[in-house]
């Protein structure tokens, strides 16, 4: 009697391990769907702002010197619009590598032996799915050079 609670009791524990992984990645991908939303619509305003600010500098060009000015900013706008992309995509990259190094081993462990251990795991189908998005996710990463 004492084996089968022993068992149950194990199964229990990988159960909860299980669920909070995925608990975990949930939320990272969740997270990251949220950015990419929010990212999609800055965006767009930068490239309506874009349009507005082209459409005034052109209607402008009477007074060569408002003209100057107006070049200036948008060339500011445009710095500032860029330096705000690479610091977005810095950002992105550094959870992506958080993540990767923090689930990595795990998944690999899974890839190796999660066929032997199906039997066991009621999350089986859930892990594989994970395992498969993990991978996917991972190509989005820039290569390493050696």
């Amino acid at each position: 009697m004492s084996g089968l609670s022993a068992t149950i009791d194990s199964m229990g524990i990988d159960i909860i391990v299980a669920s909070l992984l995925l608990f975990v990645m949930g939320a990272i991908s969740t997270f990251t769907m949220i950015k990419n939303r929010k990212l999609k619509k800055r965006i767009k305003v930068l490239a309506i702002s874009l349009v507005k600010v082209e459409d005034f500098i052109s209607s402008t060009k009477k007074d060569e010197k408002d003209n100057d000015v107006h070049k200036e900013n948008f060339i500011k706008f445009l710095s500032d619009s860029r330096d705000w992309a690479y610091q977005y995509i810095e950002d992105v990259q550094s959870g992506l590598n958080k993540f990767v190094d923090s689930v990595d081993a795990d998944i690999a462990y899974f890839d190796e032996y999660g066929d032997v251990l199906s039997v066991e795991r009621p999350d089986y189908a859930a892990m594989k799915n994970i395992s498969k998005a993990y991978k996917e996710l991972k190509t989005l990463l820039p290569v390493e050079e050696k």
